[in-house]
């Protein structure tokens, strides 16, 4: 059974304070730092960076159990949205949630699926906390990061689960990627990670219809549902632009379904969130059949 935390609404000051805050650390970014989201950029934050401290801390080797390592002992206090409010929760209660709300997400825009693949994985974080669901029978993860996939499969080791969590390496930008082969007739899904490749979101997604999975679910950060009316979507317009993350993905997906080229299944904006601007946009799609 999912969990339900006991959580109350965050109050007009928190939110009032958290938003400039937030803002004033965007704008901040885009005056000096003036990120480029490129390859080496992106390997030096992931591969070189949280994938490799990862990998060095090892702390699966801490945990008695998978859930244990999953959910952080961390009561400290956050802003979070939980069934599209934002809260007030602590960090342990809110990824504790967020397991079963991924499983239920995913569940009902996989078209009955039980297997998956992720693009883009990681260190699978969510496939380990897709697999506490015995509904997915296999979860395989694909990354470019080495440090990365190897994390994963020492996790799946530690915790018995090779044989329904397994990692490998793609590079999504590369059309001549030999792996594209297997996301035939596949589930598959993103979460986060195109906003990675922003330069190469069409061909990204000319790669996977070429591969003609059975089903795509993208979660990826956007601003295509934003109100700029409203605080909170305003601090998430500058925090996307300020990390040079995509924009382009959901409004290439309407031109490719109104070609024809692909069929729109759902359109839904994300009900959880750990922070007030890991917002994100969910499609669900699947290739149509070109005729000959």
């Amino acid at each position: 059974m999912r969990f339900r935390p006991d959580v109350k609404p965050a109050s007009r000051l928190d939110l009032s304070k958290a938003y400039t805050i937030d803002l004033v650390r965007s704008l901040r970014r885009l005056a000096f730092k003036n990120v480029r989201r490129t390859h080496e950029v992106v390997d030096t934050e992931y591969n070189a960076g949280e994938w490799k401290r990862i990998l060095g801390e090892r702390a699966w080797l801490r945990a008695n159990t998978l859930e244990q390592f999953l959910i952080e002992e961390n009561d400290a206090p956050r802003l979070a949205k939980v069934d599209g409010q934002i809260v007030r929760i602590s960090t342990r209660d809110y990824y504790r949630y967020r397991i079963g709300a991924l499983s239920e997400l995913i569940s009902r825009h996989a078209g009955g699926a039980r297997s998956l693949l992720e693009l883009g994985a990681g260190f699978g974080y969510n496939l380990f906390s897709l697999s506490l669901d015995p509904q997915w029978s296999s979860l395989r993860g694909f990354d470019i990061a080495p440090n990365g996939i190897e994390a994963g499969r020492q996790i799946a080791t530690r915790f018995d689960l090779s044989d329904r969590v397994s990692f490998d390496r793609i590079d999504l930008t590369d059309a001549g990627d030999p792996r594209f082969e297997q996301l035939a007739g596949t589930t598959i899904f993103t979460y986060f990670c195109i906003e990675q490749i922003p330069h190469a979101v069409e061909a990204v997604v000319e790669n996977i219809i070429r591969a003609k999975p059975a089903r795509v679910v993208n979660i990826e950060p956007a601003v295509d549902m934003l109100k700029l009316s409203d605080p909170r979507d305003l601090t998430s317009r500058v925090y996307i632009q300020s990390m040079d993350y995509q924009t382009r993905l959901f409004k290439l997906l309407d031109t490719l379904d109104s070609r024809g080229r692909i069929r729109i299944l759902a359109r839904e904006r994300m009900a959880f969130a750990p922070t007030l601007h890991n917002d994100g946009l969910l499609y669900a799609w699947e290739p149509r059949q070109q005729s000959q």
